[in-house]
């Protein structure tokens, strides 16, 4: 089946995440960081990475999905990182009713974890357990989609 992976990430935290995915599933496209060029054909799942920036995903995601050409993916799962609050907050949601929108089947079930905020938060995140429980993650969601 073919998987891309692709993420937007400033500090570093949700490339971890990403790398982590794209090294567990087999026929991925390396991990990469938008804005890249469109898809390949016939892509059936992307996992789309998004960091959360006061609340939201960067604007260069957002303008990622909304130029997506939906022709090209048929489902996706997004995950995340975020270095204050709720890991899984607001930007997630964001990205999946983006993605929504489009007309993109979305995996309803994310992943989230936190990633290391400045240099004193969250020091150590995401951390071996973190990109672990991301492998499982991707391994769970590869298996539930049906080409």
């Amino acid at each position: 089946m073919k998987t891309w992976v692709l993420y937007y990430s400033k500090s570093g935290n949700t490339k971890k995440i990403a790398d982590a995915i794209a090294e567990e599933l087999e026929d991925v496209q390396k991990s990469e960081q938008i804005p890249p060029a469109y898809p390949p054909e016939n892509v059936a799942l992307l996992f789309l990475g998004t960091a959360e920036y006061a609340g939201k995903p960067d604007p260069k995601m957002i303008e990622f999905i909304r130029t997506l050409n939906t022709n090209r993916v048929k489902n996706a799962a997004v995950f995340g990182t975020s270095g204050a609050g709720n890991a899984e907050g607001k930007a997630i949601g964001a990205v999946k009713a983006l993605l929504k929108e489009k007309g993109i089947n979305v995996v309803e079930e994310s992943f989230a974890c936190k990633g290391k905020n400045f240099i004193f938060f969250n020091r150590n995140k995401p951390d071996a357990n973190d990109l672990k429980a991301a492998r499982e993650y991707a391994r769970k969601v590869y298996g539930s989609i049906k080409v």
